[in-house]
């Protein structure tokens, strides 16, 4: 059975690896008649954790993705961490995959609820907007501009393969 691998899924990351060099990975359920777990995606920082869990240096790689954050900003980030969205990835069927970058935005309002997405880049429209559907659906902490909420995107930046 088909499953999806997830490159490089860097929240805009992509120039941090000095703040931190570790490497995540999502693994995804063993198929029936299997106990292989395979990865599916991998990410400067963990894909089970809320963004209050997240380590000072995994906060720094996430944050170094967005300009002139200031210390007492925070990027919005889904409630629920990464997983459930890769997670939704993951169990697309072969044909629906087309390998390359996806790259969407979303503008999240002060009160963590999504906006609008942007389709920067897809390999397919379908998967642009299916990655888009999933960012509508799920729910976010807030960004903090000065310590206090206030609208901002939050990117999702992968690269998928047919594996």
């Amino acid at each position: 059975m088909h499953r999806i691998a997830i490159i490089a899924a860097a929240l805009a990351l992509a120039g941090s690896a000095a703040a931190e060099d570790a490497s995540y990975a999502f693994r995804d359920q063993p198929r029936t008649g299997s106990h292989i777990r395979r990865n599916v995606a991998f990410a400067q920082i963990p894909f089970d954790k809320r963004y209050a869990d997240l380590s000072d240096a995994q906060k720094s790689v996430l944050r170094s993705g967005y300009e002139r954050m200031d210390a007492n900003d925070e990027p919005p980030f889904p409630v629920n961490g990464l997983s459930p969205m890769f997670r939704a990835l993951a169990r697309l069927e072969k044909r629906d995959i087309r390998p390359g970058p996806i790259k969407v935005a979303v503008s999240v309002d002060q009160a963590g609820q999504p906006l609008n997405v942007r389709i920067l880049a897809a390999p397919s429209e379908y998967l642009g907007d299916y990655v888009a559907r999933l960012l509508l659906l799920e729910r976010y902490k807030p960004a903090l501009c000065g310590g206090q909420p206030c609208g901002q995107d939050f990117l999702l930046a992968a690269t998928l393969t047919d594996e």
